[in-house]
């Protein structure tokens, strides 16, 4: 009888350590992915504050207070802006076409449907020592606001993947006083970045859902 109670705990405790296993091995995905967009999120603020610091120094250096009064309203002094003010490693250049060898070929939707490939046309590309590769236009004018703006894309690791907006892959506007933001963070910014069609080719929304929810991604 003593023999057959052994036994029988040492069986329990076999099928409580597979069952353990099981719910182990079903668990590890979902940790793995949770912990892949905390990277990705985390790389994204890195991305903000480095554009954050740079405006602030730069205007300072130059003794201004608008980027617009600066020289990125030229592509070369975009160039120089991102050389002199971000840890380059590569200097893609100006991109006069629609693809780049510092950025992906072409990039997924959120929810993994499609494939585009964005457009870096008359944007300065280089990538920096965190493995991002950054796209940034000319100083300009949005048109509606009259703030200048230079719109910036950028990939928090380069070519690797996920390769999908909203993931890896984001935008956002760059304004002439130093602000990083995306449409000024308006309310509706937050629902184009849907899981399925995302919307504009450079996960538009989905900057601002991610500062709008604590930089936390929760799609």
């Amino acid at each position: 009888m003593k023999k057959f109670l052994k036994a029988f705990t040492l069986a329990e405790a076999l099928i409580a350590l597979g069952i353990v296993g099981i719910i182990a091995v079903l668990s590890l995905p979902n940790v793995f992915n949770n912990y892949q967009k905390k990277v990705y999120v985390a790389n994204v603020q890195k991305i903000y504050n480095l554009f954050s610091d740079a405006g602030r120094k730069y205007m300072a250096d130059s003794s201004l207070d608008s980027l617009a009064e600066t020289d990125l309203t030229s592509i070369d002094g975009v160039g120089e802006f991102l050389n002199n003010y971000f840890k380059v490693i590569k200097d893609c250049g100006v991109v006069n076409n629609n693809g780049t060898d510092c950025f992906a070929s072409s990039y997924l939707n959120v929810g993994g449907s499609g494939a585009y490939t964005p457009e870096y046309k008359n944007r300065y590309c280089v990538v920096i020592n965190t493995g991002a590769v950054i796209c940034m236009g000319i100083m300009g004018t949005d048109g509606v606001s009259s703030h200048g703006y230079a719109n910036v894309i950028f990939d928090v690791n380069g070519t690797k993947a996920p390769n999908t907006k909203g993931l890896d892959l984001f935008s956002f506007e760059y304004y002439s006083d130093g602000k990083v933001s995306e449409g000024y963070d308006m309310p509706t910014q937050e629902g184009r970045c849907d899981p399925d069609i995302t919307d504009g080719g450079y996960a538009a929304g989905c900057f601002t859902k991610l500062r709008q929810n604590n930089w936390v991604m929760d799609y």
